[in-house]
């Protein structure tokens, strides 16, 4: 190999410190990596808009590396811990220019899902399904999705629906396409599948009398049939002053007592949180849900969230008022 005038070849090794507690990305993962070390691995073995995949994320650095040099990624982990840990460090270095993604989760909240945008939900839970949603949401007949083969789903993002919704929905099918509704009918398939959480007795007693007096088959699908539902953790915080100093300042002391069937994994914590912005944590990994912080006079707004084992997570948010006295001044989640 020639070399140009002054230049010089790379040594056969790097000259990357290794990460200490003291360190302004450390997050406390056990296994974590420098991010100067997979930006190198990175930049050497792709170009912008590769896919980065890492089976093993950990404590998500190689995902914050591959997001930070453009790349599209794909990481996967069989611990709850690692996942939620890399989506917070996501979360702590987004911007209005960061890229959407998802995170999937053998379990999911009732409360998130149920209150959730109602077209993403749609789309989403048809696609768990197996199906096709339904981007147009016009002159759709009411539809919000299709199976492979074509036939009609309807999603419905409420508990104990009722009999009206059945009859809607077998007049929208119908209409939808005639040739493909008597094909099923006539082959003993479903005409049509309704999703929803829960079923009243009124659609239950419908779907049954098509099925025994009409042949016409509709299946009510509840939506735990096709994701698992559980119950997001409980979470409380304790705030007690520990110190104050001449020029007004306090520390606080911040207690946080999350309770879950399945346990507790680590608490996130934010003393900056704006309610108009994503949670960005400062400290993201705690195991143990007690924290210090000093905060000058004036108001603070701080927001904690605990993650359980099922990756389920709650927040809670509480506003503080420093001012000769530290107030707390409001709670809620």
């Amino acid at each position: 190999m020639e070399l140009k005038e002054g230049g010089k070849l790379s040594e056969d090794w790097w000259d990357i410190p290794m990460l200490k507690g003291n360190s302004r990305e450390w997050i406390g993962y056990p296994t974590q990596k420098p991010i100067a070390l997979l930006e190198r691995i990175i930049k050497m073995a792709s170009s912008v808009d590769d896919i980065i995949l890492d089976p093993f994320v950990g404590g998500g650095t190689t995902i914050a590396a591959a997001e930070k040099l453009n790349r599209n990624w794909l990481g996967i982990d069989q611990s709850v811990q690692a996942v939620k840990v890399t989506e917070l460090r996501l979360q702590a270095a987004s911007d209005l220019l960061s890229n959407s993604y998802t995170v999937q989760l053998h379990k999911y909240d009732y409360d998130t899902l149920r209150y959730k945008d109602a077209f993403e939900f749609e789309t989403w839970i048809v696609g768990q399904f197996g199906g096709i949603g339904n981007v147009k949401q016009r002159g759709d007949f009411g539809l919000d999705g299709r199976t492979q083969d074509n036939t009609p789903i309807q999603v419905k993002r409420s508990d104990s629906i009722g009999r009206n919704v059945v009859d809607n929905f077998l007049s929208a099918v119908q209409r939808y396409d005639k040739n493909l509704f008597e094909r099923n009918k006539n082959g003993k398939k479903p005409v049509g599948y309704i999703i929803a959480f829960s079923f009243g007795r009124g659609a239950i007693e419908e779907v049954s009398r098509l099925n025994t007096e009409e042949d016409t088959i509709i299946k009510l699908v509840r939506v735990e049939e096709i994701i698992p539902i559980a119950v997001k953790p409980a979470l409380g915080v304790q705030v007690n002053e520990l110190s104050k100093n001449e020029k007004g300042e306090r520390q606080i002391e911040f207690i946080a007592v999350g309770e879950s069937p399945v346990g507790i994994e680590f608490y996130s914590w934010d003393f900056n949180y704006d309610e108009t912005k994503r949670f960005k944590p400062q400290i993201l990994l705690d195991k143990n849900g007690k924290q210090e912080y000093n905060f000058k006079a004036g108001s603070h707004i701080i927001a904690v969230k605990v993650v359980d084992n099922d990756g389920l997570e709650n927040i809670e948010v509480i506003k503080l008022k420093i001012n000769g006295v530290v107030e707390r001044t409001n709670l809620f989640c």
